[in-house]
């Protein structure tokens, strides 16, 4: 009787899983149009993350920090002079490290580096002032103490409203793309089954200059190109086919 009654449990149990996955499942035997549909929306940059370096050297820390400092704060004092309004500068980076002689045996430190980086960033500017903008803040930091240049970084402050185009554009392209293979195929399409959005696998990159290194004089300050950024959505949407 116990063996009757467990194998009565048992079958039960496979055949509410059955029904429980049946039921999480989506009809496989559905007839579907299936496609995606893409947009790429292109936009004036209007903003800059300029990142500045002042990199010292000296045999002891106290001398190789404090020249650092002193120079730091000058390459500041000179680009606030600058005027700019909402310019925002903040410390981006800074690390100190011991310049070995591996010559010796074994080997002893000869000296210190001082890295100080400070990032400049200018929003919500026209081209023309951004441009002028970028090249005083490189000539001020070079002309009073900088000596690298790490990166010029162009992007857009507000990208809301381009990315909710490009998203209507790609929806209106799959939904498009959908009724083109209807027609082709001779078939109606009914409702939407599913409408999702989907991550590029290369969003595109802001425009970004390289880092240079450059001697300490601001007529070597060069002339920005801001250029565009663009903005990609990629959608996927699925029809259920009328009989």
């Amino acid at each position: 009787m116990k063996t009757i009654t467990i194998s009565i449990l048992i079958t039960s149990m496979l055949l509410s899983a059955h029904s429980g996955l049946a039921q999480s499942t989506p009809a496989l035997d559905r007839n579907l149009i299936i496609t995606n549909g893409t947009a790429e929306l292109s936009g004036r940059n209007d903003s800059a993350a300029i990142l500045i370096a002042v990199v010292t050297e000296a045999k002891s820390l106290d001398a190789a920090g404090s020249e650092n400092d002193a120079r730091t704060r000058a390459v500041l004092q000179s680009v606030k002079s600058l005027g700019i309004a909402n310019l925002k500068l903040k410390t981006a980076g800074y690390r100190v490290t011991p310049q070995r002689d591996y010559k010796a045996r074994p080997p002893v430190i000869k000296g210190y580096e001082v890295y100080n980086a400070i990032e400049a960033a200018l929003e919500g500017w026209g081209p023309e002032e951004l441009s002028g903008h970028a090249t005083a803040i490189i000539g001020k930091a070079l002309d009073s103490g900088a000596n690298s240049i790490e990166s010029v970084r162009f992007y857009i402050k507000s990208r809301e409203s381009l990315e909710t185009e490009a998203l209507k554009l790609a929806v209106e392209a799959a939904m498009q793309r959908a009724k083109t293979m209807a027609a082709a195929a001779g078939v109606k399409l009914g409702r939407i089954v599913s409408l999702s959005t989907q991550p590029l696998q290369m969003p595109p990159m802001p425009q970004m200059l390289r880092a240079v290194e450059m001697k300490a004089d601001a007529a070597m300050a060069p002339p920005m190109e801001i250029g565009e950024s663009r903005v990609s959505a990629q959608v996927s949407i699925m029809y259920a086919i009328v009989p």
